[in-house]
């Protein structure tokens, strides 16, 4: 009888946590589905708040935390008040940082870290270059050595030097090898599952189509 009822209690137990595990997820994806369909700051912020109330009723997990950072880091880019900007970073490296104590040398989380330092430099490159722009190099070339199928990283890189000046070692041409690189691992990368983060490959396809365009148009110019 002890051993029925043991057992009972067991598979109610493991019950329980199942309907959790599924309410957690459903609200993951929910969120999840969102960020495609956001173009405006004040969404980025309703669905980083989202993904907050999510890491705070589970607080052992690290993506909610991870995601509440990447769409601060988001609206950080969106908008281009730099008191603003850098409020939204504060908040993103807050969660990122959290995110990082739970899943400790994690590629993507490097890889977002790198990010907000992008996010922190564009308020004021010249000014912010120097510090900014080698804690982002720092920070992808760590997520590289994470994970060095991780796609994200690459394309990152190739984002900072497409829109650095031609005059500076940038420019379309010097980003179109990290894009590259970063397509062939985009062929190759499998999510471990529907909640980890699978962003980016669209954006690094159509710098590729417009980069081979230009290229195509500069060479087709009389007298070059």
């Amino acid at each position: 009888m002890k051993l029925l009822l043991s057992l009972v209690l067991i598979f109610f137990a493991f019950a329980g946590a199942q309907t959790n595990i599924s309410k957690y997820e459903k609200a993951m994806k929910k969120n999840l589905t969102k960020i495609n369909e956001t173009n405006d700051v004040t969404s980025m912020l309703n669905i980083a708040n989202s993904f907050e109330r999510i890491a705070f009723a589970e607080k052992d997990k690290w993506l909610p935390y991870y995601y509440t950072s990447f769409m601060y880091v988001l609206a950080g880019f969106a908008d281009t008040t730099a008191e603003k900007t850098d409020s939204y970073l504060d908040k993103a490296d807050l969660f990122i940082n959290i995110a990082d104590s739970l899943q400790e040398s994690d590629s993507e989380i490097y890889t977002l870290k790198g990010m907000i330092a992008q996010a922190r430099m564009q308020v004021d490159p010249m000014n912010r270059w120097m510090k900014y722009g080698a804690e982002s190099t720092k920070n992808f070339n760590t997520a590289m050595k994470l994970d060095t199928l991780n796609p994200r990283p690459e394309y990152l890189k190739g984002i900072g030097l497409y829109y650095t000046p031609k005059q500076f070692g940038g420019g379309p041409k010097t980003a179109k090898p990290l894009f590259e690189k970063s397509l062939e691992k985009y062929n190759q990368f499998q999510p471990e599952n529907d909640l980890m983060p699978d962003w980016g490959r669209d954006i690094v396809e159509q710098l590729l189509e417009q980069i081979n365009k230009d290229l195509i148009d500069e060479n087709l110019k009389p007298g070059e």
